[in-house]
């Protein structure tokens, strides 16, 4: 089943499985999120619970029991129950049964809420610990979007330099401040080395490529910034417009008209404070179509790992009875 949320801005839409984002677009039907295509990622923005990314060999253990552990957990194929809704927000829970014990030794409830505040949408994701004992879990942001933008294609682009298509060297990745990350090494399996190495020095953009992939994933750690901005490069003019626009008191960009009947996406806004890693990826396609920003409080399994569950690195610890909190907040700059 599928619920809904508009403003005067944005249209959202939002599917019981998983509860995961499938649609957000603008008032004129242009998309932003990715809208899924098999063979390429079939997906959109799905929660990653209760771990993000691969487990080394397919399972772990805990007490002597094997589960069996597909990549980025189970909550995104799980149905989830419509609990709250209003005007601008709606919450989805999902927890513990006989079959997620099967796959996850702990009990847990799970509370997925999205507001929408004009050209502003915070995912809020709220994990409590139900059992009686500590809970080891993992957690991360996987939403994908469109890139190049879709764009309402207008008479007079047809006449001008405006109407040409854009490609991925065209974007750039714009984190709010100079930034220095490490590169978490990968293996092929997508699991951690242990090796890390400078991805770049003093640096706040991140430029864009048909090859920056290839299917392969940059895993980033060690930033401080509060946001990530997937852009168009923009002109001298074009970017000192755009930061006066984006540093308004409240942190939120200044909403365009609502009357306006054609209104063009400029960038994507991606809260990353206090969420200690940062992955990037899209799929080995030929040419760019989208990426994933995918902001995560857990990493993958360690190549070294050993198979218990509570050895392993990275795992966020949550006591019985504790609630954890994660936000994911997304503006939508448009003109």
């Amino acid at each position: 089943m599928q619920e809904h949320l508009c403003n005067d801005y944005l249209d959202i839409t939002i599917d019981s499985l998983g509860a995961e984002l499938v649609s957000i677009k603008l008032k004129n039907g242009t998309d932003i999120l990715w809208p899924g295509k098999e063979g390429v990622w079939n997906a959109h923005a799905p929660l990653l619970f209760p771990w993000a990314g691969r487990i080394k060999n397919g399972y772990f253990t805990h007490r002597g029991k094997t589960h069996e552990g597909n990549i980025h957990g189970f909550i995104s194929k799980a149905e989830h129950r419509c609990i709250a809704e209003s005007a601008d927000a709606l919450s989805f829970e999902a927890s513990s049964s006989s079959d997620t014990l099967k796959l996850f030794p702990y009990d847990f409830r799970l509370v997925q809420t999205f507001k929408l505040e004009n050209t502003k949408l915070t995912h809020t994701v709220e994990v409590t610990n139900t059992g009686a004992e500590t809970m080891f879990f993992g957690l991360g942001f996987h939403p994908g979007f469109i890139c190049p933008f879709a764009q309402e294609k207008t008479a007079a682009d047809n006449n001008n330099a405006a109407g040409k298509a854009k490609n991925a060297a065209d974007y750039e990745l714009v984190f709010d401040t100079a930034q220095s990350p490490d590169l978490i090494d990968l293996t092929k399996n997508g699991l951690p080395s242990g090796k890390k190495s400078s991805f770049m020095h003093n640096k706040s953009s991140i430029g864009l490529s048909d090859d920056l992939f290839r299917g392969s994933t940059i895993c980033l750690c060690g930033l401080n910034a509060e946001s990530i901005t997937l852009r168009e490069k923009p002109s001298r003019q074009s970017e000192d417009t755009f930061q006066t626009e984006t540093r308004v008191e409240d942190g939120m960009p200044e909403p365009p008209s609502p009357q306006s009947s054609s209104p063009v996406l400029k960038a994507v806004e991606v809260g990353i404070k206090d969420i200690p890693y940062l992955l990037l990826w899209s799929a080995a396609t030929e040419k760019l179509e989208f990426i994933c920003i995918e902001p995560w409080y857990s990493l993958p399994d360690f190549e070294s790992a050993e198979s218990e569950w509570e050895t392993k690195q990275n795992l966020l610890r949550l006591e019985a009875g504790k609630t954890f909190t994660a936000r994911l907040p997304l503006t939508f700059h448009i003109e």
